[in-house]
């Protein structure tokens, strides 16, 4: 009997330890989810038109998932720059971000800021589209990386901003006698060398004090709203030539999506995409707000390129630079990227 009641004793002491280890016991269904929270990288700054995506995107994945899902925000390069955030992103050691994807894994990723590819709000519209040949593009080339596209945030365009004012400024091809903050894209510095500017390479979070120490003249690389928000004060001229669509893009990693229930991935990607549509609407409007503050607050000297001086500078680059990017983008990309400029 001793021994019997031994074993009894043993029986259900490895019952109760079972039980408390989730051996197989019933869960509450009463008991409230656990809260999964997913960091969203992004190199705008606070008072920038994607902050304001983002933190609504924030807002509408923690309402639509009855707080299963929250988003904690990180604009202005605060977990690092555009590069260092979508290495994170394949790893899934970051979950989302809003950033210019970069070119390093494939050249081709480079795309979206392929000079003057779209000339105006009108043609950004239909090329950066969700339903594009572009995002399909991107799409695809980004899925090799375990990485989900969400869609395009079309920000603005793209100008020129300097200190001092370049020389014969309008025309294509002719020595600026600046030197020109670019990305280490090539879709940008090619085209900046053809058309007469000097590019030099900084990175985007050195920007201001190297303008301020004359490392450079000025940059590419801003939309008005960006140059207000992050060189305002050291720039004295913001040429507004559509040089490229400040195309960045919705990213979220698949390790991330695969961390959620099937219903809440589909909400988070929801999200995104319908900012990424919101955005079109949102862009000109806002560009316009940001090239009057800028002259208001700062006194920049804000030169709006004619259309017609739009168009000396696109034939340009479409005729001399971008025969030289099917080298490193394939012309089967280039070729397609034609035929939906022509379709316009």
């Amino acid at each position: 009997m001793k021994k019997l009641s031994i074993l009894l004793v043993l029986v259900m002491l490895i019952s109760v330890f079972a039980s408390g280890c989730g051996g197989g016991a019933a869960q509450d269904e009463n008991a409230p989810a656990k809260t999964i929270v997913l960091r969203l990288a992004s190199d705008a700054p606070l008072e920038h038109i994607a902050t304001g995506l983002n933190n609504e995107a924030c807002e509408l994945v923690k309402e639509r998932t009855e707080g299963r899902v929250e988003i904690e925000y990180f604009p202005a390069s605060q977990l690092g720059g555009y590069e260092t955030v979508y290495e994170e992103i394949v790893r899934g050691t970051i979950d989302l971000a809003q950033i210019t994807i970069p070119d390093a894994l494939d050249a081709r990723l480079g795309a979206a800021y392929v000079p003057y590819y779209a000339k105006s709000f009108d043609e950004a519209k239909v090329l950066y589209a969700p339903d594009s040949y572009l995002s399909g593009v991107i799409g695809d080339l980004t899925a090799a990386n375990g990485v989900k596209f969400l869609g395009t945030v079309l920000e603005g365009f793209i100008g020129m901003a300097f200190v001092q004012e370049p020389t014969d400024i309008f025309t294509p091809g002719t020595n600026k006698n600046v030197k020109t903050r670019s990305p280490a894209m090539v879709t940008f510095s090619m085209a900046q060398q053809d058309l007469g500017f000097n590019p030099i390479t900084v990175p985007y979070a050195e920007v201001p004090t190297a303008i301020q120490t004359k490392v450079v003249d000025g940059w590419v690389g801003g939309t008005p709203n960006i140059n207000y928000a992050w060189v305002g004060e050291v720039i004295n001229y913001m040429y507004v030539n559509y040089i490229h669509a400040e195309a960045t893009s919705y990213v979220v990693s698949e390790k991330t999506l695969a961390k959620l229930t099937p219903e809440d991935a589909a909400t988070v990607v929801a999200v995104f995409q319908e900012q990424s549509v919101k955005s079109f609407t949102l862009a000109q409007e806002n560009e316009q707000v940001y090239k009057e503050k800028l002259a208001a607050d700062y006194g920049v000297d804000v030169v709006e390129f004619t259309p017609e001086q739009v168009d000396a500078y696109a034939t340009f680059v479409r005729e001399t630079s971008w025969p030289k990017l099917e080298a490193l983008l394939g012309k089967e990309l280039m070729d397609g990227m034609r035929a939906e400029v022509a379709k316009l």
